[in-house]
């Protein structure tokens, strides 16, 4: 089994459903490796023509929610042998997933992937662009 250093796990805390897949494994994988883990959530950037609309803590709320979510699944991970950081990004989820792996210098990415939908097929899915376009290895969680 590869030696890991630096382990990034995908959340997407509006959708847990592959969630508690990912964690069992990067449990298993950060103990056998004593790998630090961090865990990324990306926000979906909204259009600023609905400023006029939202109370002006909106996005400080919304990240702050964001946040305490991320807090909640490095509960759930349990202790490990190094701190779990997290991180809440906005952006595109593959662009910005891509990029905090390049800035963390991680060695693994693990994401999780629903099944496929006329969309994803058309379109192709985050976790496909992951894969494609990663620079170190990837897990997929299914």
């Amino acid at each position: 089994m590869p030696d890991f250093q630096h382990i990034l796990v995908t959340i997407d805390v509006e959708d847990p459903t592959n969630t508690e897949r990912e964690i069992v494994r990067v449990r298993e994988l950060a103990s056998v490796s004593g790998a630090r883990i961090t865990m990324i959530n990306v926000r979906t950037p909204r259009s600023s023509r609905y400023n006029t609309y939202l109370p002006k803590s909106f996005d400080a709320d919304e990240q702050a929610w964001h946040e305490g979510e991320l807090e909640k699944w490095v509960a759930k991970i349990g202790p490990t042998t190094r701190p779990v950081t997290t991180k809440v990004r906005v952006g595109s989820v593959s662009g910005e997933i891509l990029a905090e792996a390049r800035d963390s210098e991680v060695d693994l990415i693990v994401v999780g992937s629903h099944p496929p939908s006329l969309t994803s097929r058309l379109l192709g899915s985050n976790a496909e662009k992951i894969v494609r376009e990663a620079q170190v290895s990837v897990l997929v969680a299914r």
